[in-house]
């Protein structure tokens, strides 16, 4: 039974918003709406953002939308690029609550019912995330992976800014659930962040309320060779944002203060990163990737802090890469319900192409 139900008078404002920004992932399109129209609460819109793509996306939505009135399909006039498109489809929400979803990826059918539940109970929480159930390309189920290991954690903004400067994330983009009125007060995804706008994002929020952590499997995260998260580490240059989010995030840094802290431990770590990966990379031939990285170093690195975590960073790394096998995250296999999605149904007559 749902906890919610869709009521047409509500339609101008659904209890959530579902965002999905999208680039020429026509193919992946009919799993992640299926997921929606699945799902067990029913007070939901999906609103899908393209950003100019030149594949069937065009076509494949707008069958849906034919039959759905609740998928709204938005296309930029020009080319915006991943975060200022991410930012479109997040502001274009009408919901008290935006649930992000990569055009790739798609949701488990519980998933908007347990997550705005956690939101309803805890109005002191202002981003909610859950385990991840990870894919091959063709979306058959290989692990789900926990961030806790703990069925519910609510946790105070300040540990999980703490945790941050550990050198430790928030989830992927795909699991979150925010509070739209928290979403507006922090100023929403940052367009200027050309990668990491997410992980910014829920840094902020962590400033100003709570964080909740599901470790039930609710979204599925598809790995395949376009995904930005398999994209050749080279084209990446350990892209800047990392070194920006937190000079922005632990900004003032009055000398000694807790935003002082988090930032030189932060920062500290990073640079110990990067300086064991310039080496690594450059010993693997890969001399453009390791320059690149030597040039961020020179603008942004933290070296009096950096120098002396490298022994420690060094050593951790050694181990979880050769001794344990790179399996740094709480892993299980996959549930007997974690199936593939259903794709290329024909609900109401939207007789949706096979992309």
């Amino acid at each position: 039974m749902n906890v919610w139900t869709w009521d047409n008078r509500m339609s101008q404002c659904p209890l959530v918003s579902v965002c999905v920004p999208n680039y020429n992932y026509g193919r992946f399109l009919p799993d992640c709406i299926e997921s929606v129209l699945d799902q067990t609460l029913s007070d939901w819109e999906l609103v899908i953002t393209d950003d100019g793509s030149t594949d069937s996306t065009e076509e494949i939505v707008n069958r849906y939308a034919a039959v759905y009135p609740r998928i709204r399909f938005l296309r930029n006039e020009k080319r915006l690029g991943m975060s200022p498109n991410l930012k479109r489809a997040a502001e274009s929400a009408r919901g008290r609550y935006v649930k992000m979803l990569c055009a790739d990826d798609w949701i488990a059918p519980r998933c908007l019912e347990v997550l705005c539940g956690l939101m309803e109970q805890h109005p002191s929480v202002v981003l909610a995330t859950s385990a991840e159930i990870h894919t091959d390309a063709v979306g058959v189920p290989q692990c789900v992976q926990f961030l806790f290991g703990e069925p519910v954690s609510l946790i105070r903004g300040e540990v999980m800014l703490d945790r941050m400067a550990k050198g430790l994330g928030f989830g992927g983009n795909s699991s979150f659930l925010i509070r739209y009125s928290a979403y507006q007060e922090v100023g929403g995804y940052d367009p200027r962040l050309p990668y990491a706008s997410d992980y910014d994002l829920a840094a902020r929020l962590c400033q100003i309320g709570d964080y909740i952590h599901t470790d039930e499997g609710l979204f599925y995260g598809r790995k395949h060779p376009a995904a930005s998260s398999s994209v050749d580490p080279g084209k990446l240059l350990d892209v800047q944002d990392w070194f920006a989010i937190p000079a922005k995030v632990f900004s003032p840094r009055f000398f000694l203060s807790k935003g002082w802290r988090r930032y030189q431990r932060l920062t500290a770590l990073l640079t110990a990163r990067y300086l064991v990966t310039v080496v690594t990379q450059w010993w693997c031939g890969r001399r453009a990737y390791a320059r690149g990285l030597i040039e961020q170093l020179r603008h942004h690195g933290n070296f009096p802090f950096g120098l002396a975590s490298l022994p420690l960073h060094a050593a951790g790394r050694f181990y979880h890469r050769i001794i344990r096998g790179k399996k740094r995250f709480l892993t299980a296999p996959p549930e007997p319900w974690m199936g593939i999605p259903s794709r290329g149904k024909s609900r109401g007559g939207a007789q949706v192409p096979n992309a």
